[in-house]
């Protein structure tokens, strides 16, 4: 069983001669048997069990995959997460390695004096994040619901409500594409704290890997990566600058599209705006190129409907994010609290979802009416921990490191 392997002894003359029989001529890999005996030593020094007695505990009526060439097809071990636990330890170890992981997290929060709750998946208006919900309706109410894309503007009432450092570990889910780095049921680590800003809350987030990794080391596809803080900064200008030659501040929308096809990035035409332009030539284009961890700063305002504006610019605001072997890992900022402003910022975002955009941040007024009671100054952040796990094991797809990742049916796919 799970605490180790030790050898067993039947003999004729030490058992009643039925169970031999039954045992020898029935019990096949995968079966659960019970035995009962006596402990000795062979003559190589093996501890064994010399069995008395046995009874079956579970019979398997399925044979297992071939000892050698085990399960090994990608789809087939997503879909039968449970034998490819049983056949390949590596994949449960990574399991085990992601649960201590979640709990030397959790750990180093409460030790820093931060709480943790719990808010609404279920909710009446999908905010928090830019993307399309999933809906669902409660017959008990009549009413439309939506699993929750983001739990950030419910923490955000507990900063309002007096609580000053919290966190929370759950699931999100965003109605959008599958691929190596999204899916569309995930675990966010989302904290809050107030009296801090942006700058800060990226010494934190430097903190927070120093202790999931000791050894401020690791290696991902071949490639080493030191996570020695303090980790360079570089504005979202001057990476695209850098990496692909344009200026953001003064490049024309002809120059960005133009960009786009030459990268052959897909956008719909009816719902391109400036800032998706420029979010996808980071996204698609400069973001895989970094490996080392790099903090992505100074973000347009339009890009960040929640965050606060950085102090003596109107174009950008307090906004951060870090970067791991390509994979965006934490999005950060110092978090708007003028109640007035965020309202002026959710009427943008609800003119372009009455354009077709549904990857914008919903209007959410019970929220502006909560902290316009006096919302202390805070920074936040989220950490996908999908993405996390993944880079720390090695896995070049998150759904290598989630139980059950979602699967199409196999009628649909024959």
């Amino acid at each position: 069983d799970g605490s180790g392997r030790i050898q067993i002894f039947l003999k004729k003359d030490l058992i009643d001669e039925n169970l031999y029989f039954l045992f020898v001529e029935n019990i096949e890999l995968g079966d659960f048997v019970q035995v009962k005996g006596k402990m000795f030593l062979t003559r190589a020094g093996e501890e064994t069990l010399e069995v008395h007695d046995w009874k079956i505990l579970s019979k398997a009526i399925l044979p297992l995959p071939e000892k050698w060439k085990g399960l090994k097809d990608v789809e087939e071990r997503y879909r039968h997460r449970a034998l490819d636990l049983l056949m390949n330890s590596d994949v449960r170890d990574k399991f085990i390695f992601r649960n201590k992981m979640i709990s030397r997290l959790r750990k180093f929060l409460e030790e820093n004096r931060f709480q943790e709750v719990e808010t609404p998946i279920l909710q009446t208006i999908p905010s928090g994040a830019a993307a399309k919900p999933f809906k669902t309706y409660l017959n008990a109410l009549n009413m439309e619901l939506y699993l929750r894309i983001a739990p950030e503007l419910y923490l955000k009432r507990l900063l309002v409500g007096g609580f000053e450092r919290i966190f929370e570990i759950g699931k999100c889910f965003r109605n959008e594409g599958i691929d190596y780095a999204h899916n569309p049921e995930f675990t966010m680590m989302e904290l809050y704290i107030a009296y801090w800003d942006w700058k800060k809350l990226m010494e934190f987030t430097e903190k927070i890997f120093e202790h999931l990794v000791p050894k401020l080391e690791l290696e991902y596809d071949g490639k080493k990566i030191d996570l020695t803080p303090p980790w360079p900064r570089i504005t979202l200008r001057d990476l695209i600058l850098t990496k692909i030659g344009i200026d953001i501040d003064k490049a024309t929308d002809n120059e960005l599209k133009e960009r786009i096809k030459k990268e052959k990035i897909i956008i719909d035409q009816a719902t391109i705006s400036r800032t998706k332009m420029i979010d996808e030539l980071y996204k698609k284009v400069c973001r895989p190129k970094l490996i080392q961890p790099t903090f992505i700063t100074t973000y347009p305002l339009e890009m960040s409907p929640l965050a606060k504006q950085l102090e003596g610019d109107s174009k950008n605001v307090a906004r951060f994010q870090l970067v791991l072997a390509g994979f965006e890992l934490v999005n950060g900022y110092s978090e708007l609290n003028d109640p007035l402003e965020q309202e002026r910022r959710f009427k943008e975002q609800s003119q372009q979802l009455a354009k077709g955009d549904e990857e914008v941040i919903r209007e959410d007024d019970g929220f502006v009416e909560d902290i316009s009671y006096g919302m202390p100054p805070a920074a936040g952040l989220g950490i996908g921990i999908d993405r996390l796990a993944a880079i720390l094991t090695d896995s070049h797809s998150i759904r290598e490191i989630m139980l059950f990742p979602l699967m199409r049916p196999k009628k649909e796919e024959e």
